[in-house]
């Protein structure tokens, strides 16, 4: 090769590297992008575009979403106009999940919640058709110059029927027993044709006429008994019910007049009705 062609080929490789460098040098002087302007070469947004309703500019310094953002799910509506964030120091509630990691976990509520038995309120009974009841307790005869009257047992039985849900006719006796010693007791019954009207789903009233029979029982001295016309009326409260049952508390209080004189019995009983 001539000395001429040598010296061409050399200063055509050195006046390369030369720009080369030169280049690589300026780049290297050039000013990054002001804080929260556009990279160098950012054309804009394409033309027509318009940014969404409600769009704000991102605040000075933001550099982007972080590497492997996938963006919101379908659907996402954002958040609402003014909303301004959680408040300072805000802890997630427990079992919420990190972001990303599906619905958040609540805990079951306490097995007491879910399995308490279910109590149906009671049930008013059903009155028709035949009716029958029993009554006990405590009662006094009580006549005029009566030295043999007093406390002693009570009790009552009735036998008929309802003819509305509310109205029943039946046979109805009561009875007060009172011993007097080991040989002697003093009895007073009623026996009554009787009427028996609800009020309410609770309380009734009864009342009826009939015949009672007084009887003064001596094993020494003989036994003495006497009849006469007699009257009753009672008063109810049904405390307990079903369908086809109720347990009341009641009143009662008959008279007999008698040749010897009237005779009156009282009574507290607790009844048991059958419908």
């Amino acid at each position: 090769m001539k000395p001429t062609s040598v010296l061409t080929l050399s200063f055509g490789i050195a006046a390369g590297l030369f720009g080369f460098a030169t280049v690589a040098h300026a780049q290297s002087q050039a000013e990054p992008p002001a804080e929260g302007q556009p990279p160098t070469g950012y054309q804009g947004p394409p033309p027509g575009y318009q940014a969404p309703p409600g769009y704000q500019a991102p605040p000075p310094g933001y550099q982007g979403p972080p590497p492997g953002y996938q963006g919101p799910p379908p659907g996402y509506q954002g958040p609402p106009p003014g909303y301004q964030g959680p408040p300072p120091g805000y802890q997630p509630p427990p079992g919420y999940p990190p972001p990303g990691y599906g619905r958040p976990y609540y805990p079951p509520p306490p097995r007491p919640y879910y399995t308490r038995p279910y109590y149906a309120p009671p049930m008013a009974p059903v009155r028709h058709g035949l009716i029958f009841g029993v009554g006990i307790g405590f009662g006094g005869i009580g006549a005029s110059d009566c030295g043999n009257c007093g406390a002693g047992l009570a009790g009552e039985l009735h036998l008929g029927g309802m003819i509305t849900p509310r109205f029943g006719l039946m046979y109805d006796v009561s009875t007060v027993w009172r011993p007097l010693d080991s040989v002697s007791d003093l009895t007073q019954t009623v026996h009554t044709i009787a009427a028996q009207i609800w009020l309410s789903d609770r309380l009734w009233v009864k009342g009826g006429v009939g015949v009672g029979h007084i009887s003064l029982r001596d094993d020494i001295n003989g036994d003495e008994t006497e009849t006469a016309a007699a009257g009753m009326g009672a008063i109810g409260l049904e405390l307990a019910q079903s369908p086809w049952f109720a347990l009341d508390l009641q009143g009662r209080f008959t008279y007999a007049g008698y040749d010897s004189g009237g005779a009156s019995n009282g009574m507290a009983l607790i009844g048991f009705n059958w419908y």
